[in-house]
């Protein structure tokens, strides 16, 4: 399957708020935190947030980027990456991931990007190491109510 990140439309947006996953994917889930949902919703039509496509047009994925940085340093791209739920755990993670940091270098020309993948998810952890991403810190959020660990991964690109 290929992947293309496109301009995000209301209508993706109303899509991604449906998505939920199964297991301790659940944490993933679109509907259940106010946040979320305010931060899906203010970034549709922005030149930072993507919906990703597959070669007949259907709607696969979402991706964001956010500048991480502090106000005296060079600027830091990170990314969050979302695929479809009925999608997940088939093998797409390693082209999928691939395709949002190439579309997404592409259209804002980084050098160096930086993802957050929650500890528990070896599987995502397992993609971004064959990319080429690298463990540099760990921070904890709180999110709903409760702590959790998260692994801070970056890339550095030629």
């Amino acid at each position: 399957m290929e992947f293309f990140l496109i301009k995000r439309t209301e209508g993706h947006t109303k899509e991604f708020l449906n998505w939920c996953y199964e297991g301790i994917y659940s944490f993933y889930d679109n509907n259940i935190q106010k946040e979320k949902i305010e931060n899906i919703i203010s970034l549709t039509g922005s030149d930072m947030a993507f919906t990703v496509v597959n070669e007949k047009g259907e709607l696969v994925g979402n991706c964001e980027f956010y500048d991480v940085s502090d106000e005296d340093e060079e600027t830091i791209l990170a990314v969050g990456v979302q695929m479809k739920p009925s999608l997940t755990g088939n093998g797409y993670g390693e082209e999928f991931c691939r395709a949002i940091i190439n579309g997404g270098r592409e259209k804002l020309n980084y050098k160096y990007l930086e993802l957050a993948v929650a500890d528990f998810n070896k599987r995502a952890k397992r993609v971004y190491e064959k990319i080429g991403f690298k463990e540099i810190r760990e921070e904890y959020f709180v999110i709903r109510g409760d702590k959790y660990r998260f692994i801070i991964m970056g890339k550095t690109f030629n």
